[in-house]
């Protein structure tokens, strides 16, 4: 089977654009996190961008195929891999195209749901399903593809997480049963919703959006997600949600930081992260 790996790219980056004051910034960061695709930015110590490291990631976790979903008027992205190769790496390109009636994209169900379309031979077998924005470590790829489940999501460890705690609150719960199967994906939830979890399985899991799924149970779930009432998007969670209420979908724990690009206060932090967990890699492989 195939190893392959799916990352969305394809969002609008409206926090990232977003002013900020009296931020200590290289004004050549500052330009591509207000002008590029987040995961494109050069947060990197020898210009890498946080797709380059997921790449790496992914290569050395075994990955063979790549497919990139990026933004129908984003003019970098795929030049610069068709340009910069990855050994032992097959990359390909997908669109989120927006429809007429649309200002922005319609959100990350719609965004795997185009880029299995626009790829057919992907619409068969699985495959992992990742942000541009975040960093998954290669020990989280593994533990993924490697679970005897074919569907499968990481449950990180909220206490593990290295942000701000209004945060962290924030982040989607994964609710299970007591075999470790998702119940569901629950958005903001409330304190008392995060202590059941707490108290029935001794931990709070949360959702940083990596999943390995079959690609034929997942087409018609994402076809079949409605718009968020407030957000109007199609998310990738409520897509897994009813995936879930078809099929078994295993929940993974894992204890570790995930590095997170969401708005410019992020840009140092990874920069940091980068330092301190690649500062032995040669930047010539990137």
């Amino acid at each position: 089977m195939n190893k392959r790996i799916l990352i969305l790219a394809g969002g609008m980056s409206s926090r990232m654009k977003k002013a900020v004051e009296n931020l200590a910034l290289d004004p050549k960061l500052v330009d591509q996190a207000n002008t590029l695709t987040k995961g494109m930015i050069s947060v990197g110590t020898a210009g890498q961008s946080l797709i380059d490291y997921q790449l790496m990631n992914a290569v050395e976790a075994g990955f063979t195929e790549a497919l990139l979903l990026l933004h129908p008027e984003d003019s970098l992205t795929q030049a610069y891999y068709e340009s910069n190769a990855f050994p032992g790496l097959s990359i390909r390109f997908a669109r989120q195209y927006i429809a007429a009636d649309r200002q922005k994209p319609a959100g990350t169900a719609d965004a795997v749901l185009q880029a299995l379309q626009q790829t057919p031979e992907w619409q068969q077998g699985r495959l992992v399903i990742c942000n541009s924005d975040n960093l998954y470590s290669t020990r989280a790829l593994e533990l993924l593809w490697n679970n005897p489940y074919p569907n499968a999501l990481v449950s990180y460890d909220r206490n593990a997480l290295l942000f701000p705690a209004e945060r962290i609150q924030a982040f989607a719960l994964i609710r299970t049963n007591a075999e470790g199967f998702l119940l569901d994906i629950h958005e903001k939830p409330s304190e008392a919703e995060v202590e059941a979890a707490r108290q029935q399985t001794g931990r709070i899991g949360v959702s940083m959006n990596l999943f390995a799924l079959e690609a034929e149970r997942l087409m018609p779930c994402l076809e079949a997600t409605p718009f968020h009432p407030v957000r109007n998007e199609k998310e990738l969670p409520t897509a897994v949600n009813l995936l879930a209420q078809l099929t078994s979908v295993y929940t993974l724990p894992l204890s570790e930081n995930v590095p997170d690009l969401t708005n410019k206060e992020d840009i140092a932090t990874v920069q940091q992260y980068l330092r301190e967990k690649y500062s032995s890699l040669d930047p010539t492989q990137l």
